[in-house]
């Protein structure tokens, strides 16, 4: 079976190397997309375990269309009842970049009629009552080159079901895994948010720590289909449950300078189940001090137009690129969407990336420490 791992551009390097770590085999990488092979299994491992992925959907079909008549007859002939009950709901969304097909509502409609007279040739006495789970289809064309995707996952994967509020920009909890897992984060090196907001990288960065994964309390749309194996599924979750890692992990810090996000932070913590891994206080970001060696700091500092017109903007971002050339021991992972940080900086980035935050495109500007020296 094929599927496709759909992600926020810029992470999906991150994504690949979290699906080969899931006895999956990848076949290749496109902006946003990590095709894969797997089975039911693997299908059921891939959304319970992936940190970065947004959805995992089964590629149905793949093919060329130039018209309507070719998209029905195209949709017509997909072997399509292994995946579908009748009595399951629609719901057909479309994409269309560059090619002849461009009325996405035509496309929908189009597609959803192929869909249901598909069905209906392989069941004639069946009826389409649309009153059960839903089925969420996507018909992406492309240069006229057609893929049929079906949603596996449901809700987005970056729901994870532990966070209750969200400050005014809140990062995603893919893109904060990622992060994460770019950094030289580990479970034996401290890690410090100084901006932490509603908590998301320190619990991101807790939960990989414990390996906690990151769909163990959510439900999926897969459960919903013909061939659902529900043993298969609860083996699949006992064993996500038994490599939770329960031994000690070093200290997570977090700060807000806002002791309401403080309060927000903490209880999302709790819901994650890694409040005790986590020191949440309230702090301006100044007063931030190092308490062991070869610290990591990730965080996403204030931004926006209010912080601008009051002046606040650029002291702040001057203010943590002393503490940047200051605190030489340590790893820095600034993400932020303002121009022209390095100079606020002070100081040149070891690297960036470009990353989007849904539709906010940012930088990550990347500044490494020296490594902890080895145990002998």
């Amino acid at each position: 079976m094929e599927c496709v791992a759909t992600t926020a551009f810029g992470i999906e390097a991150v994504c690949r190397r979290e699906l080969e770590t899931l006895d999956v085999s990848i076949k290749e990488t496109k902006n946003g997309r990590v095709y894969f092979d797997t089975d039911q299994r693997g299908m059921m491992r891939t959304n319970l375990h992936l940190r970065t992925a947004e959805r995992v959907h089964i590629v149905l079909g793949r093919g060329e269309v130039r018209s309507f008549d070719e998209l029905f007859a195209f949709l017509e002939k997909l072997p399509l009842e292994r995946f579908f009950r009748t009595e399951g709901k629609f719901i057909v969304n479309a994409k269309s970049v560059k090619s002849t097909l461009f009325s996405l509502r035509d496309i929908q409609s189009v597609g959803k009629k192929a869909i249901l007279e598909n069905l209906k040739s392989k069941s004639p006495d069946a009826v389409f009552p649309e009153t059960a789970e839903p089925y969420r289809i996507l018909i992406s064309i492309e240069k006229d080159g057609i893929e049929v995707w079906l949603d596996t996952s449901g809700e987005p994967l970056h729901k994870r079901g532990y966070r209750e509020s969200t400050g005014d920009a809140p990062i995603k909890e893919t893109l904060a895994a990622a992060i994460v897992l770019l950094s030289f984060y580990d479970h034996t090196r401290t890690l410090y948010d100084p901006f932490t907001g509603s908590g998301t990288f320190p619990i991101e960065a807790a939960r990989i720590a414990r390996n906690i994964p990151p769909g163990l309390d959510r439900g999926f749309d897969f459960e919903a289909f013909p061939f659902f194996d529900e043993s298969l599924f609860k083996q699949e979750k006992r064993r996500a449950y038994e490599g939770i890692r329960h031994g000690l992990i070093a200290p997570i810090r977090a700060s807000d300078i806002d002791a309401d996000m403080v309060k927000t932070a903490g209880r999302n913590a709790e819901k994650a189940g890694v409040a005790a891994d986590i020191v949440f206080n309230t702090a301006d970001f100044c007063d931030m001090s190092f308490e062991d060696s070869h610290p990591v700091v990730i965080t996403n500092p204030p931004y926006g137009e209010r912080l601008m017109q009051e002046g606040n903007l650029q002291r702040i971002y001057k203010d943590l690129g002393r503490i940047i050339r200051r605190e030489k021991d340590a790893s820095f992972y600034i993400l932020t969407p303002v121009a022209n940080v390095e100079g606020l900086f002070q100081k040149k980035a070891s690297r960036t990336r470009v990353l989007f935050n849904g539709p906010i495109k940012t930088r990550l500007y990347q500044y490494f420490g020296p490594p902890p020296k080895k145990r002998s």
